[in-house]
């Protein structure tokens, strides 16, 4: 039988830090201090159908036993030395799933 691994992924909440000419607020990711314990699910390239790169976008799923309390508000999450964007957070049981998209390189 082979365990699981479960991995360390910080928090990061995303902070307002001016506007642009337009007027449309700039954001960037700023570190929770918090972090919570995942295990990942397996991931698959996600069809994007349109043209040129078949494969535009890959996401993956981390489920957490945390709190709600600790995930509330998280826009992306930090494992393995990447930081990934929260595109949903589902609840069920003891248990809670989180949905991401796209790798982050510049946390913007």
């Amino acid at each position: 039988m082979i365990g699981v691994k479960w991995y360390k992924a910080a928090t990061y909440r995303r902070v307002e830090v001016g506007k642009d000419a337009t007027r449309n607020p700039v954001t960037r990711l700023e570190p929770t201090g918090e972090s919570v314990l995942v295990r990942a699910a397996p991931w698959a390239p996600k069809d994007g159908g349109g043209d040129g790169n078949r494969y535009d976008e890959a996401r993956r799923t981390f489920v957490t036993p945390a709190a709600p309390e600790l995930l509330e508000g998280v826009a992306a999450v930090g494992v393995g030395g990447s930081v990934y964007e929260v595109v949903r957070f589902t609840r069920g049981g003891s248990m809670a799933a989180l949905t991401v998209g796209r790798c982050m390189r510049d946390g913007a």
